[in-house]
């Protein structure tokens, strides 16, 4: 089988969800008084005063392999491969493709009764709820570590989107401060938007997140970047504040997922779906606590 055009990542989903998530963790000041992400895997017995107020983020992390480009008249002698229609649609649609980035969709695991896809879409209600796949903009560890590498003092106060001040969030200072961060704007987010019935499916996008395209056939609009999207979810957590609390949330879990329609305490109920998600569809929760709205 010839691969020639496939470049291969030399990156994990462990690796990028690590990083993604330590990251986020890092830049929020431990005095935050507005704006708080927490990962939901530890026990979270108390938390019912920490979590008065918050709004629930979905991540699935993504390795982005690549694709050549595939050059202007040469005709292929298996245009509809999956991998090679991506080409031929990019080319034609005139979408950036220098080299055009991708991924496919995750298999329905044995014991799911789900697609994770169709479960992200879901959960996926802004402004209450949000769901994402992220994926880096980046092939290599030396390109992916480099943006990373950003000063102390840059990390935690320059491009801070958690500042306590009310600036943090409406200011087209702090916007601008976000949309530069290196590191955010490194990584493609994708929120689902059509329920799948097989896994054959791809995004693809440019190097830089731009021109996204779902296929099977269809351009997607808008800004992709991480940077981009979390600056749209703390916006919208800033106008339109109300979201759960830790008994509200509960209840919409088990509304939703039958697994969990048992008596015991919110926490618990929201610890065990935490994991549920994690373990069943490679689903990371997390909370962004306004609590200081």
């Amino acid at each position: 089988m010839n691969i020639s055009y496939r470049i291969q990542s030399e990156l994990s989903e462990d690796q990028i969800e690590a990083d993604v998530a330590s990251y986020l963790g890092y830049i929020t000041p431990f005095w935050s008084r507005r704006f708080q992400l927490n990962a939901v895997d530890e026990q979270l017995t108390g938390a019912d005063k920490l979590f008065k107020n918050f709004k629930p983020i979905y991540l699935q992390f993504k390795v982005s392999e690549g694709l050549k480009n595939l050059p202007r008249g040469f005709q292929l002698l298996s245009p509809n491969r999956d991998l090679q229609s991506i080409r031929v649609f990019r080319r034609r649609e005139e979408l950036s493709r220098n080299p055009t980035l991708y991924f496919r969709l995750r298999n329905k695991a044995k014991t799911a009764n789900d697609f994770q896809h169709n479960i992200l879409l879901s959960l996926h209600n802004p402004p209450i709820q949000y769901a994402l796949y992220v994926a880096p903009l980046s092939l290599t560890i030396e390109e992916y570590n480099k943006s990373l590498k950003q000063s102390f003092l840059e990390r935690l106060f320059i491009i801070d989107p958690f500042d306590y001040r009310p600036i943090g969030i409406t200011s087209s200072i702090r916007k601008r401060y976000l949309g530069l961060n290196p590191f955010l704007r490194g990584h493609i987010s994708i929120p689902p938007h059509e329920v799948i019935t097989t896994s054959n499916h791809y995004y693809s996008y440019s190097k830089s997140g731009s021109d996204l395209a779902w296929h099977s056939g269809e351009s997607l609009k808008g800004d992709f970047r991480l940077s981009s999207q979390l600056e749209k979810i703390f916006y919208e957590s800033y106008e339109f504040g109300d979201g759960f609390n830790m008994e509200k949330y509960s209840m919409f879990i088990k509304e939703n997922f039958k697994e969990f329609n048992k008596d015991q305490p919110y926490e618990q109920t929201i610890y065990d779906f935490a994991n549920f998600l994690k373990t069943e569809y490679d689903i990371k929760l997390l909370f962004l606590n306004t609590n200081g709205k």
